[in-house]
């Protein structure tokens, strides 16, 4: 039924209506500032990437063509438009702001152990490199499938198991676990 209602709704934005696109922002602003957060793990700057994501949403709307579910063009865009904006932070070198430190957003029903645990963990992913972390997001931050998430990765659902594997290595060998014997599924 929302992608029915998504449909209608970039249709007749696609064709000019305002009110159209403003109930399709309205609807998926969440979710836009939830991956933005997540992405990059401090609240102003998940707020002008949704901004942006927002203005690009309008910008590109058209080229929309019903190939794929509406959301999963938006991830594409929210995380296009976070690594943008990861690219021009790291040229103009801006001090570190801490990390996740509002992530009461993500998990507002967490018990205050799980937020800390949650917050953790967001910070592991956030140092991993850029086509693992956006996995790890899309997959278990977002609940995506690696079927949903090759589509908006724009990959193979093979290289969406590769990368989760990666990460889960990767992240294991900065808590000291080893993999050996283990088996990852």
């Amino acid at each position: 039924m929302t992608e029915v209602d998504d449909f209608t709704w970039v249709r007749e934005a696609q064709a000019g209506d305002r009110q159209a696109f403003a109930r399709l922002v309205q609807r998926h602003y969440r979710l836009m500032y939830k991956l933005a957060w997540q992405f990059c793990g401090v609240k102003d700057q998940a707020e002008d990437i949704a901004q942006e994501a927002s203005i690009k949403l309008a910008q590109s709307l058209g080229a929309f063509r019903f190939e794929s579910s509406f959301t999963t063009w938006l991830y594409r865009l929210v995380i296009n438009t976070a690594k943008d904006n990861a690219r021009g932070r790291n040229r103009r070198s801006e001090n570190e702001l801490p990390l996740f430190e509002d992530a009461v957003f993500v998990s507002p029903e967490a018990s205050p152990e799980q937020k800390l645990q949650d917050k953790d963990v967001l910070k592991m992913v956030a140092r991993l490199p850029v086509d693992l972390k956006e996995t790890v997001i899309l997959c278990y931050w977002q609940g995506l499938s690696h079927k949903e998430a090759s589509m908006v990765l724009e990959c193979s659902e093979g290289t969406v198991s590769w990368r989760l594997h990666e990460a889960r290595k990767k992240m294991g060998s900065e808590l000291g676990i080893k993999g050996e014997g283990r088996n990852h599924g």
